[in-house]
């Protein structure tokens, strides 16, 4: 009789537990991921050569503002001589490395705002609208000459000149590189493109 109460004992048990795992009820579930986790991180980084201004506020003596460019090898220097690496970070966390430095060190208090002057690229020459333009994350050769409204009819598409913002030069061929897209090359901020001229 013992082993007959056991049984049933552990029957109702079991049922209990698919009770309480029906659809619905939210058990075995795994926990939604943060909405923040799925979205990509779009802050773009800052980089060497980039010109920015570092406003420095709420100090005893008001607000000191520095304009400067990220040197070569990616640093700035700041008021009371402070040296800081900007080059590889994003504005926001190089406003907080700012700021634990100099509070509670120097100051008891300091608000911190780096802002960052537009990035552009240049295209020129045989293009339909020469002229400078925005750069954004991804952008390419071919997508700047797109936004320069393409080549025009004189256009040599195989001797595209690229010249970096360092001074290097490239040669591109855009013809090859429309018909293979893998063949397109990255641009990056202060980049320069040259479109010449197409003999017949």
């Amino acid at each position: 009789m013992n082993n007959v109460w056991k049984l049933f004992a552990l029957a109702f048990a079991c049922c209990l537990g698919l009770a309480c795992d029906t659809p619905g009820s939210g058990a075995g579930r795994a926990p939604a991921a943060p909405r923040g986790a799925l979205m990509a991180d779009s802050v773009e980084t800052l980089r060497a050569g980039d010109k920015i201004q570092v406003l420095l506020a709420d100090l005893p003596t008001g607000t000191i503002a520095a304009d400067l460019t990220i040197s070569e090898d990616g640093k700035i220097t700041l008021h009371l001589d402070q040296s800081f690496q900007a080059a590889g970070k994003s504005r926001t966390k190089l406003e907080a490395e700012i700021r634990a430095r100099y509070v509670p060190n120097f100051y008891t208090k300091m608000t911190v705002t780096v802002k960052q002057e537009d990035r552009f690229v240049f295209v020129g020459g045989f293009v339909k609208i020469p002229n400078r333009y925005p750069y954004t994350t991804g952008l390419t050769v071919l997508k700047a000459i797109s936004a320069a409204g393409d080549f025009s009819e004189f256009g040599d598409k195989t001797k595209v000149t690229v010249t970096r913002s360092d001074g290097r030069k490239e040669t591109m061929d855009c013809k090859a590189a429309i018909e293979n897209p893998s063949l397109d090359r990255p641009l990056f901020p202060g980049d320069r493109i040259y479109v010449p001229r197409r003999f017949f």
